[in-house]
């Protein structure tokens, strides 16, 4: 499933909801393109291979965390958690 997210989100337009492995490789890659840097650029950056910048950036859902991370922090994005909000009536776990 490609991301449904781009092009139509701007970094500027607030914070994003990441429904995928699709979504948040869309994210990365556009950030990485508008900081104007190669995948090489970011992966000797990061300190991590092309080929993981390649998989996190297709959505490769096996993708480790760790160095996303970094990823995220090295093109000045955050991650940030919140409890989901639940509509009235929706079925929560516990």
């Amino acid at each position: 499933m490609k991301s449904k997210i781009l092009p139509n989100w701007n970094i500027n337009d607030g914070p994003i909801r990441i429904h995928s492995t699709d979504d948040l490789g869309a994210i990365l890659k556009a950030r990485r393109k508008k900081q104007k840097m190669t995948q090489s650029d970011l992966a000797a950056l990061a300190g991590t291979g092309v080929r993981y910048i390649v998989d996190l950036e297709n959505g490769k859902p096996t993708a480790r965390i760790g160095p996303a991370l970094k990823l995220i922090e090295w093109l000045g994005l955050e991650v940030t958690i919140q409890e989901k909000r639940i509509d009235q009536g929706a079925f929560r776990l516990h």
